[in-house]
């Protein structure tokens, strides 16, 4: 296996990792490299009925680039799922979840994730934080 796949593997490892730590059921379902049709996210995560769905990139520094391909896989499935795409986006001692609208979509069609962008993200606690928001109740719910 070359060094990129197995440092891509590593941060799915990682990520999966974490997420299991919060109380998720997580899959790991990668597929770069494969000689699947269909694009699949790398992870599906799942708490309480909610899908989180995370295609992760790894890089040492510069923008992340997603092809038009890649994006539309992943967009069908998350379409299909009914779960909510990010990209977990790994550079050195950066772990990042960026929603994937919040990425810009370039004149070719692809779509890049600039420093501005990634600052936006949200960190595993701040991703964990906003998964649970959306299925926590308030007490006026109950009456």
């Amino acid at each position: 296996m070359n060094k990129r796949k197995v440092k891509g593997s590593s941060v799915e490892r990682l990520i999966l990792s974490l997420l299991r730590d919060r109380g998720f059921a997580v899959i790991r379902a990668p597929a770069s490299g494969s000689k699947r049709k269909d694009s699949i996210p790398d992870i599906i995560a799942l708490k309480y009925g909610y899908i989180m769905l995370i295609e992760v990139k790894s890089r040492r520094s510069g923008k992340v680039y997603i092809s038009r391909e890649q994006a539309e896989g992943i967009l069908e499935f998350s379409r299909k799922s009914g779960g909510e795409l990010f990209i977990g986006v790994k550079l050195p001692k950066i772990l990042k979840f960026v929603p994937f609208s919040k990425l810009r979509k370039t004149d070719g069609g692809n779509y890049v994730i600039d420093d501005n962008i990634l600052e936006e993200g949200y960190t595993i606690d701040a991703l964990t934080r906003y998964v649970e928001s959306k299925f926590s109740k308030t007490l006026d719910s109950f009456l």
